[in-house]
């Protein structure tokens, strides 16, 4: 049945060949010339020779309608700047995002305090497919130098992409597949980039070319980087007394061991480009091996004094086809459908065994994804979208240290968005979905550690799940609106929080599912004020949300041992090197409350340098409806800040300051985080050249002050915590 639709996607998808024939029978450039052959000649004559008037070939611009949900797009400079080692390093300036760090070399977004598979991944609308999802030690798959925007959505438009994006989504677009033939028959973009921080070293080069209708991309990039070095040492260790109740037997001082990595990748893809759409597809491959932090129990030699050091291979493949047509036909404009394979592979082993094949786990995730969008239109007045999404996925976990069962998980899903211009200053956005999961383990059974009887498991788990959004936006005064959000969506459990079943040492921790588990229903409000002048800019948005049955990792306050023989659990920690706190997945209802502000004021003085001022705070707070159970463990705590910038010809530059307050209700049995200040400046100069052709110099200084920061939403806040000062210098030509 998978082979069966697989390949009639594909079919429909290279249909567009035979609809698109007219489309492929003058590419842009030819366009261009067309129009330029067209326009009548002109000859110098005196000046009271009238003229005869140019008649330009008329060009049609489509423009979409600013959505009431909160977005926020990073790209060119700012992109180039910003970007990090990981996809949280690069969003975490980003309102409402933070980045939940796992040592250096792991960074996922966290959006409003959700993470995990509650935030959305995806590559050019596809989804990542990687299994960062499943755990924070394991790192997004994607390099973020290669991205030419990233979008971050939250809200009612986030139910387009199913219940894993019911915290919000986020969007790399990467030109892999290119949509446009180059102007000038090529162009080409090449970044470096050095943290003096790690020694972290960067490469990117990437080249696309077209003729008549064709076109071709290709890139490859390389990282590498050193031990991270930071201020103190890098295990809190009062906290690891307070969480443990044993003493840490050994520690690092101004470097986290074991935090180095090293990853290159590659893309090639090719399409056939017309006036009408496109169709075409591309293959890209990466590879990355990183470091977990030390301090993780288990798998040293008897007798041995160094800390076992656990390390990851990630590898990745993807295959992706993309055809747009714009139809003939005003009701119906755009046709867009997507196909993608992915095949992740990733093994996790320890450092001190010589031989890489004996790996303590590893996970595969290979899956099958199709989407189909068909944007609708009527009149000046409704402009909609509907689309279907289909999801095969296969996951399997091998090894000795295999703490979730393999599985299969299917799923199809169907939306429809719509939005009604009621006037030209009252819009309303509104939005349905439902979709159909199963998850099928692969065995009948699993075996739990420590506990002798195995226990049973169901044949094949159905979730039906539905959302439903509306949108508000009004222009009460000029240049000022107001927006309302509303929404209603569920998320169906994933693998790891249905048959978790066994120890994860990465993150510490033992790790028990409940096969029991209802979807999630999420009920969201929000309501935020814009204003956009030319001297003065100001956005503010408050929410709540109401999440029933909403699975998190609660702290069970026991430990399982290994130093017994056999292992087994118990009330107190033998030590640190050989304890697992024991963590189950419950489902609760809890409740979310924050805000996001920022005002930004660039006056227009008579001085050689544009000033532009900035102050921006958010928060967001989660407690559980049963007051026993506390606070939603892991979430980011209050920050504010400001920033001073300036531009003066081809020279930007910022100096930012954040603070952010102590982190004082961690959760049931977690820790504390203390607050801290942070200082960074960034400093740009665009050299622009003739022929299109551009070389951005950037350089940043980041934590200039030193300071530790022990990271709340982290696993291992208590054992690695953020960089220290770094400097880091890099280059962007484009050409």
């Amino acid at each position: 049945m998978q082979v069966l639709q697989t390949c009639l996607f594909y079919i429909f998808l290279m249909s567009f060949v035979f609809f698109l024939n007219p489309v492929f029978a003058n590419n842009q450039k030819a366009q261009i010339k067309s129009a330029i052959k067209n326009q009548p000649k002109t000859e110098h004559s005196s000046s009271d020779t009238p003229q005869q008037p140019v008649k330009f070939e008329t060009i049609t611009i489509e423009a979409t309608s600013v959505p009431a949900d909160p977005v926020q797009k990073l790209e060119g400079r700012e992109l180039r700047v910003h970007t990090g080692e990981t996809l949280g390093k690069t969003l975490e300036r980003e309102l409402g995002v933070s980045n939940l760090s796992f040592g250096p070399g792991v960074g996922q977004p966290v959006i409003r305090g959700m993470s995990g598979p509650r935030v959305r991944i995806m590559q050019n609308g596809m989804g990542a497919h990687d299994l960062s999802a499943l755990s924070p030690d394991l790192a997004v798959a994607f390099e973020t130098m290669l991205a030419d925007s990233i979008t971050v959505l939250r809200g009612p438009a986030t139910l387009r992409y199913g219940g894993n994006a019911i915290g919000g989504m986020v969007d790399i677009k990467h030109q892999r597949i290119p949509d446009k033939i180059p102007l000038n028959g090529y162009v080409g973009r090449t970044d470096v980039s050095y943290n003096h921080n790690s020694a972290d070293k960067a490469g990117l080069i990437s080249f696309d070319a077209g003729k008549g209708i064709f076109a071709i991309h290709v890139d490859y990039y390389k990282r590498s980087s050193n031990n991270t070095h930071i201020p103190g040492t890098a295990l809190d260790e009062g906290a690891i007394r307070q969480q443990f109740q044993v003493e840490p037997s050994t520690n690092s001082k101004n470097v986290i061991q074991n935090s180095n990595s090293n990853s290159q990748g590659g893309s090639v893809g090719v399409s056939m480009i017309g006036r009408h759409g496109h169709i075409g597809g591309s293959y890209h491959q990466m590879v990355r091996n990183y470091g977990i932090p030390p301090g993780v129990p288990g798998h040293d030699s008897i007798g041995g004094t160094e800390q076992e050091a656990f390390r990851t291979n990630m590898s990745q493949r993807r295959y992706d086809l993309d055809g747009l047509w714009k139809t003939y036909w005003p009701s119906l404009p755009r046709i867009n459908a997507k196909l993608s394979y992915i095949d992740y592979d990733h093994k996790d082993f320890d450092k001190s065994v010589i031989d890489r094949d004996a790996s303590l786990t590893r996970f595969k995730n290979s899956v099958w994804e199709s989407r189909l969008e068909m944007n609708h239109q009527r009149g000046e007045w409704l402009d909609g979208t509907f689309g279907m999404q289909w999801q095969n996925r296969s996951f399997s976990a091998t090894g000795i240290e295999t703490f979730t069962p393999a599985a299969n998980i299917d799923s199809i899903g169907f939306f429809i968005t719509e939005t009604v211009f009621i006037t030209d200053r009252l819009n309303l956005e509104m939005g349905a979905r439902i979709e159909h999961q199963t998850t099928d383990p692969k065995s009948n059974a699993i075996t739990l550690s420590g506990i002798s009887a195995p226990l049973p498991l169901p044949n094949t788990l159905n979730f039906l799940t539905y959302s439903l959004a509306a949108s508000l936006s009004y222009e009460i005064l000029p240049k000022t609106s107001l927006y309302l959000n509303w929404q209603r969506a569920q998320r169906a459990p994933d693998v790891q929080e249905l048959f978790a079943s066994g120890p994860h040492f990465s993150t510490r921790s033992f790790e028990i599912g409940r096969l029991n588990l209802d979807a999630e229903q999420t009920n969201h409000y929000e309501l935020g004020l814009r204003y956009t002048g030319k001297q003065v800019s100001f956005q503010a948005n408050g929410y709540y949300k109401s999440v029933q049955d909403f699975i998190y990792l609660e702290n069970q306050g026991t430990f399982f041992n290994l130093a017994p023989d056999p292992p087994r659990f118990q009330l107190a920690c033998a030590n640190l090197r050989n304890c697992l706190p024991v963590f189950g997945y419950q489902a609760n209802t809890a409740n979310f409350a924050g805000y996001e502000a920022e005002i930004a004021a660039h006056p227009h003085l008579d001085l050689p340098v544009n000033l532009r001022f900035t102050l921006f705070s958010d928060y967001v707070r989660g407690w559980f409806q049963d007051e026993t159970i506390g606070n939603v463990p892991r979430l980011p705590p209050l920050r504010f800040g400001g920033e001073i910038g300036l531009q003066w010809t081809q020279w930007r530059g910022g100096l930012r300051y954040t603070h952010a307050l102590a982190q004082d209700k961690p959760g049931i049995l977690e820790t504390d985080t203390p607050s801290y200040h942070r200082l960074d400046l960034d400093v740009s100069y665009d050299w622009k050249m003739p022929n299109n052709r551009k070389v951005l110099f950037f350089a940043k200084l980041s934590n200039m002050t030193n300071t530790t920061i022990r990271n709340s939403t982290s696993f291992l806040r208590n054992f690695a915590p953020e960089a220290g000062f770094s400097a880091l210098m890099g280059m962007s030509a484009s050409f």
